[in-house]
């Protein structure tokens, strides 16, 4: 089945039901879908409550429907018809239920299958997967939960390029023009240090040290090393964010400020205005991503392969230390090796790959070396 459904014979907009249960960077790499999508259908997402601002104030309208659990999606399924379609990018026997649920007449989805499940190495993902493929024989019995089954391309292809295959199947190209989000005026404070910092002819790096889980955080003694080294060193001015309810390194020079943005879409901004982000495997490398910016991400327990943010998979800082990895986040060493490995060298080398290795001293470099 091939057929576009944007639009009907009377020219009303066909809807479209999207269901995006993840987290906020996951919401994040929605984006340019739902962006396009929005254009062509009257379109609906289902989605964590925290991701609902992001994509209600992202997306002119898109109707969000916020919710924490599978009990609520159910409940709050709006009614569909048979010209009216819905996705999902996760190969998730939940959602694809939810869609037959739905009413909708199209449904889009990767099958719960091996080359489709993340981390399906590891016996605890292979169990779910098992659950997940009984539960979609069962559900299928009385009509197939999709319509439109998907498979990951065997080369493979990174979560944002899946929703971009999606799209296609639906008779659209995903919208990537920047930014994918509005950007708000400069947080208070930043644009004093941003004016000083280029009149100093400094090049700007905005540094990000959080991350949901800890097998996604880089050490901070080991940030707290490249602000003292390297970045120091380079005359690198750096706009070190405070991450709400964690900890960040210091400041070790004039040239480095500790900023703590007041929403996701400030932080947006204030990486809009650096010519580089340094990041953990987190919301910020794809909200990085989302404004144009390039970001170097240290990955620790996740798999670039599947996670790398938008056009910056060249500067991902990974190693292939770990025999476990991706352990979706189930450590199954005696530390972190996954993150431990990465050096603070590594780090340096994709940073001069950012700047481009042409780093200039700057015209007042004895400023620089502050405590």
């Amino acid at each position: 089945m091939n057929r576009r459904i944007h639009a009907t014979d009377s020219g009303m907009r066909n809807k479209l039901l999207v269901f995006e249960m993840h987290h906020l960077g996951d919401a994040v790499i929605a984006l340019p879908f739902l962006r396009a999508a929005s254009k062509l259908f009257e379109t609906t997402v289902i989605c964590r409550a925290r991701s609902a601002g992001l994509l209600g104030e992202s997306v002119p309208g898109l109707r969000v429907i916020p919710s924490d659990n599978w009990l609520g999606v159910f409940s709050a399924l709006p009614g569909l018809g048979q010209d009216d379609a819905a996705v999902c990018v996760w190969p998730d026997s939940r959602a694809h239920f939810a869609m037959r649920r739905s009413g909708a007449g199209r449904r889009i989805g990767f099958r719960v299958d091996t080359g489709n499940f993340y981390g399906v190495a590891r016996p605890w993902r292979r169990r779910r997967l098992f659950a997940g493929q009984l539960a979609e024989r069962i559900l299928s019995l009385p009509s197939p939960l999709l319509t439109d089954p998907l498979d990951r391309l065997e080369s493979g292809e990174t979560r944002g390029e899946s929703w971009a295959q999606m799209a296609e199947v639906l008779g659209f190209v995903p919208d990537l023009s920047i930014p994918w989000v509005p950007l708000p005026p400069i947080p208070a404070g930043l644009d004093q240090f941003l004016t000083d910092s280029r009149a100093d002819g400094r090049k700007i790096l905005a540094l990000h040290p959080g991350g949901r889980l800890p097998g996604k955080r880089w050490s901070i003694t080991r940030f707290q090393e490249l602000l003292r080294g390297y970045l120091s060193g380079n005359g690198i001015a750096v706009a070190i964010v405070k991450p709400p309810g964690e900890e960040c390194p210091e400041p070790c020079s004039p040239w480095q400020r500790v900023f703590e943005p007041g929403s996701l879409r400030s932080l947006a901004s204030l990486f809009a205005q650096a010519d580089g982000v340094l990041c953990n495997d987190s919301l910020a490398s794809h909200l990085a991503a989302a404004v144009g910016v390039q970001v170097a991400t240290i990955f620790g327990s996740g798999d670039p392969s599947w996670f790398a943010p938008h056009g910056n998979a060249h500067l991902v800082i990974s190693t292939n230390a770990c025999p476990y990895r991706p352990c979706v986040d189930r450590c199954a060493m005696p530390s972190l090796v996954c993150l431990e490995s990465v050096s603070i060298h590594l780090v340096e080398q994709k940073l001069s790959a950012m700047f481009s290795t042409s780093l200039q001293k700057p015209t007042n470099q004895a400023s620089s070396d502050g405590p």
